[in-house]
């Protein structure tokens, strides 16, 4: 898909994640925006790309994916997901860590095609 696409992510295990909870939500109280970071940041294009195919197949809806800014918004259940290039990732009305970690997993194995690879340079 992408010329610069050198190689497959590299993959952690869910205990390799730091995931802060922020703050809660305004909207819904117990429930938080929980920040966090793949090891690995994004190949926009393919990202985009994936996320659009997955529309329907995963749950997926609300997609804004902007290549320039680097930046992929969009609803996955009751959750809005923000995913940036540099692989930070913000996930609003996130029960608790537990349940972060398992959003993160869930994304990762989604877009795991869109991961740059440390080895690319």
């Amino acid at each position: 898909m992408n010329a610069n696409h050198c190689g497959t992510a590299r993959s952690g295990s869910s205990s390799d994640y730091a995931i802060q909870l922020a703050r809660p939500c305004v909207d819904e109280p117990g429930k938080y925006i929980a920040e966090s970071k793949y090891p690995n940041g994004f190949l926009m294009d393919v990202l985009c790309s994936i996320l659009q195919k997955n529309i329907q197949e995963a749950n997926i809806s609300e997609l804004k994916c902007s290549e320039r800014l680097g930046v992929a918004r969009f609803e996955l259940g009751d959750n809005t997901i923000l995913l940036y290039r540099n692989g930070r990732i913000d996930i609003r009305r996130a029960a608790d860590v537990a349940d972060a970690r398992f959003i993160m997993e869930k994304i990762k194995r989604m877009v795991k095609d869109a991961f740059t690879d440390i080895a690319c340079g």
